[in-house]
């Protein structure tokens, strides 16, 4: 049976699906544990919308990687069909990979193709950024210094 899903429904659903998650205190978004745990990545979150569902994973581009992710992106694009691949630079912080799938629910969807769609974009998020990391293209997280003097 199709339902058309409301934010509790996908929350149940993706609690049932064994998808994991969790929801924060400054955005309406459901945060995608599997992928914002991976280096890098500053947020992945699926939004609930009035039309449907949209997965957005957020990178952070080494400044000195830029033409060569931009120059990339055409392939990236074709490479993962289901994901739509682009740059975010907006002039006072570090340019962004943006990384998006989404899903329309106005015609109704079922708790088996809310998790193939979430486990799949998940997957294909994931095989992307270990290709930008080959390539070099993002900026790695910050190291900690290491205090111990060395003589």
């Amino acid at each position: 049976m199709l339902h058309i899903p409301n934010f509790d429904i996908i929350i149940r659903w993706l609690q049932q699906g064994q998808i994991p998650h969790y929801m924060c205190d400054q955005c309406h978004g459901i945060h995608m544990v599997d992928v914002q745990s991976l280096e890098g990545v500053l947020e992945s979150r699926l939004f609930v919308e009035n039309e449907g569902l949209l997965l957005s994973t957020e990178l952070e581009v080494r400044p000195t990687g830029l033409l060569l992710l931009v120059s990339e992106l055409g392939r990236l694009n074709m490479n993962y069909p289901s994901l739509k691949v682009f740059v975010d630079v907006v002039d006072d912080n570090l340019p962004r990979l943006m990384v998006c799938a989404s899903a329309y629910t106005e015609a109704g969807m079922t708790p088996e193709q809310l998790t193939l769609f979430v486990q799949r974009t998940i997957a294909a998020t994931q095989q992307l950024i270990s290709e930008c990391e080959q390539l070099g293209v993002l900026n790695p997280a910050e190291e900690v210094p290491d205090n111990r003097a060395v003589h």
